[in-house]
């Protein structure tokens, strides 16, 4: 389908056509979220700074939990308002076999990735034109398991998969070593 020259760009989704789950589920998602982000602001606003700000072991837990807390916020209000509209779903097309399916896989995937962090830890040591840097078992695992997920869940072509997932994993890796200097999981 090609867009006409004057017609607003609408943005769709991940997956167009999906639609909105069962407003109870989405409240209870929304419930959920909120809580845990609650829970993950607390604990880290209680961590202790030994440095300034940017080395806060709690700084990026907090900002991640409060940017979930919004969106938990959002969800919550988007079911509210359409439970309040009388939406409801059929129970057969809440459940997905399929999807559910995908969910456990995708599940069993993030706990082969966790243990295989804690299994396979090492560290090496090297630099880069008189740069240190440290390259544990964080990239290569993370680097293997997020292209599994993306290549299970978006079926694109693998080495496109597995350039966005080494891109990714060695920025965010960067970053951690660099900017926040602060040890990745995977090491010692």
């Amino acid at each position: 389908m090609t867009q006409q020259q004057n017609e607003p760009i609408v943005f769709e989704g991940e997956e167009a056509g999906a639609g909105h789950a069962a407003p109870g589920l989405d409240l209870f998602a929304a419930a959920f979220l909120i809580a845990l982000s609650g829970i993950v602001i607390v604990a880290s606003l209680r961590l202790p700074v030994p440095g300034d700000l940017r080395t806060a072991p709690g700084l990026l837990p907090l900002l991640t939990a409060a940017s979930l807390l919004v969106m938990a916020v959002i969800l919550g209000v988007s079911a509210w308002n359409r439970r309040k509209a009388g939406v409801v779903m059929d129970p057969d097309e809440v459940r997905n076999d399929a999807e559910d399916r995908r969910a456990l896989l995708l599940a069993g995937t993030v706990g082969i990735y966790v243990l295989a962090l804690q299994v396979l830890a090492f560290q090496m040591y090297f630099s880069v034109i008189g740069v240190p840097f440290v390259l544990s078992a964080f990239e290569p695992v993370t680097i293997i398991a997020l292209t599994s997920i993306i290549h299970v869940f978006w079926r694109g072509p693998l080495w496109i998969t597995v350039l966005i997932s080494g891109g990714w994993t060695l920025a965010l890796s960067l970053v951690f070593q660099k900017l926040f200097q602060i040890p990745l999981p995977g090491g010692f």
